[in-house]
């Protein structure tokens, strides 16, 4: 991602996360839902996640892409890796972003892994939560952004 549009994200969605644990809403860690997620690591490792169902949704609202393409990868705290290729503006990219925090991350804040399963889907339908990311799709599989001027 573009460094300073991703920092301004990752600030974006790291405050979101800040404001929920300031009011006793914790990111539990899969392994030991004792631990909680740091709202930075909310935002580090969720952010690819977060920005390919944002994507989804503005197109899906008629307001096309956001300008990232989207590819799997085979690390499991990041399972997307969200690559920009002519990326909207923040002011754009942000009113989805925290649509997505609000709506779909609070909704799995405890099991986080169903938001990466989400998006996953969103690039491969096929995706089956049984088998490893990588095994399922390539890594090369992606959602290529739409051509200039296409919702």
């Amino acid at each position: 991602m573009a460094d300073g549009l991703e920092e301004q994200l990752q600030r974006l969605v790291g405050g979101l996360a800040d404001r929920e644990v300031r009011q006793g809403r914790n990111f539990p860690t899969p392994d030991n839902p004792a631990n909680e997620f740091h709202p930075r690591e909310v935002a580090v490792f969720m952010l690819p996640s977060i920005l390919c169902i944002a994507q989804d949704l503005s197109r899906r609202l008629g307001v096309g892409s956001l300008g990232y393409r989207f590819e799997m990868t085979d690390d499991m705290m990041t399972p997307i890796t969200a690559i920009p290729e002519k990326p909207a503006g923040f002011s754009q990219i942000a009113p989805f972003v925290t649509e997505v925090f609000d709506k779909n991350v609070m909704a799995c804040r405890h099991d986080l892994t169903a938001l990466h399963v989400t998006a996953i889907k969103l690039l491969n339908p096929e995706f089956s939560y049984d088998a490893p990311v990588g095994a399922v799709a390539p890594v090369a599989a992606a959602v290529p952004a739409p051509a200039p001027g296409s919702p």
